[in-house]
């Protein structure tokens, strides 16, 4: 008797299921473009294993820093990068001033569910380095969640480049560049 198709369908999803989804955030980190040795500062803890995924590929040489808003956000933050092996530096901070130098910050992201988005993109302009990107993940299926057409221009009157990277199974990016001169 051979395996059948659902069989092993089946068993793949009970060893994800098992494993905790080792791959469940593959392609979005490759969207995100993250790479070995940037300097990553993620606010929103909407999804904590987002953010430890992306440390994940910012590496030992780079450096990974969450904001959290409350204690329960700093447990989920740590929780998730424990529990992957990663190093995340949880910093407890009000969202409005951000505690970072100017461009300290080669990428920014910004969980747009869980954190006031447009508000925080003038501080993130801030401590982004000319050249560095915001990535605005938003998750589709949270309830009050902006659309991506609503994050997009909202992110696109302060960043360049601005755009709709990416949507797909309930998950939208948009990315933008800061450029060298602050806009009016």
């Amino acid at each position: 008797m051979g395996v059948g198709l659902s069989d092993v369908l089946a068993s793949n999803i009970l060893v994800r299921w098992l494993r905790g989804d080792p791959g469940r955030y593959e392609l979005l980190t490759r969207m995100i473009g993250a790479r070995l040795g940037d300097r990553m500062v993620s606010v929103g803890s909407g999804d904590p294993g987002l953010v430890a995924a992306i440390a994940r590929v910012t590496g030992l040489s780079g450096r990974a820093v969450a904001c959290a808003a409350a204690p329960d956000e700093t447990q989920r933050l740590e929780a998730a990068a424990e529990a992957i092996g990663v190093l995340v530096e949880v910093v407890e901070t009000p969202l409005a001033t951000l505690p970072f130098e100017d461009a300290d910050f080669d990428l920014a992201l910004v969980d747009a569910a869980s954190a006031p988005f447009a508000a925080l993109l003038p501080e993130l302009r801030r401590i982004l380095r000319p050249g560095g990107r915001v990535v605005l993940v938003v998750r589709l299926k949270v309830p009050g969640a902006p659309s991506p057409a609503e994050v997009h221009a909202a992110t696109s009157t302060r960043f360049r480049g601005a755009r709709i990277l990416f949507e797909r199974d309930g998950v939208a990016i948009v990315e933008a560049l800061k450029g060298q001169s602050a806009p009016d």
